[in-house]
């Protein structure tokens, strides 16, 4: 349960910060290249926290 609950919480983290730097920093971009840049970021970020989770938790 408690790899569930750190499992939501980088799923959120990374889809608020994905929408954070999405609307901060293309605001004159289509909403296809803004989908296209959230799903980038949004990866890259759950990467980042699974690389950092994993190196303090193992």
């Amino acid at each position: 349960m408690n790899i569930a609950v750190c499992g939501v919480a980088i799923v959120l983290m990374a889809t608020l910060g994905s929408l954070v730097i999405v609307r901060r920093n293309s605001p004159q971009q289509p909403i296809q290249v803004k989908a296209v840049l959230f799903g980038l970021y949004f990866w890259g970020l759950v990467f980042l926290q699974l690389v950092v989770f994993g190196l303090f938790m193992g």
